[in-house]
């Protein structure tokens, strides 16, 4: 606890902010990480090399921008350094280590971007009764040069700090509920539209459900991380082993399904929307 204390401390004293608690999770990633390292190693292997993959398939290599940089874990920053001219790495925070390696290698950058696009718009409970979608972002972030973008395990993270907020202004349980879920659909499918529409290969990286099981590998629960929302493509899967027994619970042990698409343009149509629009 004290290293994650002292931790997120340097980060502020460097200039992040934590409004909606994006670095306040990636402080907690980060601890995680370190006691979970061997358990997360074969998921974050195959996620760098699905990114790593996807960038080496570029003819063009002007501009790479990395969406949910996060703590760097999944991202293998120093080859798409090497790959590209410039590399954007954007987010919401970053931990001092991403700020420092980013100044050391020279050609990376950090943008810090609401990837949702809705943080500070967030719809009111009559916008929510009536279902109004999350409006599609503009991911390009108005990049010149862009010629490869890649969604790094973000996908099911974008509603949840959305969904908290709506929670805190008093919107949720029983009423708005069924509304919030259908809103945090919309925003799921809204960043997949939104890859589609990039001028560019795009890849991505999804925990897509979670599942916690018994020591017998009965299932205890699951959920479902994309609130429904298809995933219009095929790709590569895997299962991350996100918490071994004793992480959370002494009897229990929760594992992510993962999948990752090189380029996501193999799928036939945009994804229009979840199953609650």
């Amino acid at each position: 606890m004290l290293a994650e204390a002292l931790l997120y401390a340097r980060a502020r004293l460097a200039g992040q902010h934590d409004h909606y608690g994006h670095l306040a999770e990636q402080v907690a990633i980060w601890a995680r990480h370190r006691r979970q390292r061997q358990a997360w190693a074969e998921h974050l292997t195959r996620a760098r090399a699905l990114c790593l993959m996807a960038a080496e398939a570029c003819t063009r290599r002007r501009t790479a921008l990395v969406l949910g940089a996060g703590v760097l874990l999944d991202v293998p920053l120093e080859r798409l350094s090497a790959l590209f001219t410039r590399v954007v790495l954007a987010d919401m925070a970053f931990l001092p280590g991403t700020m420092r390696l980013a100044k050391r290698l020279g050609n990376v950058e950090l943008v810090t971007a609401d990837l949702s696009g809705c943080l500070d718009t967030l719809p009111d409970a009559q916008a929510l009764a009536a279902r109004t979608p999350a409006p599609t972002p503009n991911l390009s972030l108005g990049l010149p040069g862009l010629d490869f973008v890649h969604s790094a395990n973000l996908l099911s993270q974008l509603p949840l700090h959305a969904v908290a907020a709506l929670h805190k202004q008093g919107l949720g349980p029983p009423a708005c509920e069924d509304d919030i879920e259908a809103f945090a659909a919309s925003l799921v499918a809204a960043h997949l539209s939104a890859l589609h529409a990039l001028p560019c290969p795009a890849s991505l990286v999804a925990d897509t459900c979670e599942r916690t099981l018994a020591d017998d590998e009965t299932l205890h629960s699951e959920i479902d991380l994309l609130y429904g929302v298809p995933l219009p493509f095929q790709g590569k899967t895997w299962t991350w082993r996100l918490a071994p027994r004793g992480e959370i619970s002494p009897s229990l042990h929760t594992q992510r399904l993962v999948l990752g698409a090189p380029n996501i343009r193999a799928a036939s149509t945009p994804p229009t929307g979840g199953p609650h629009a």
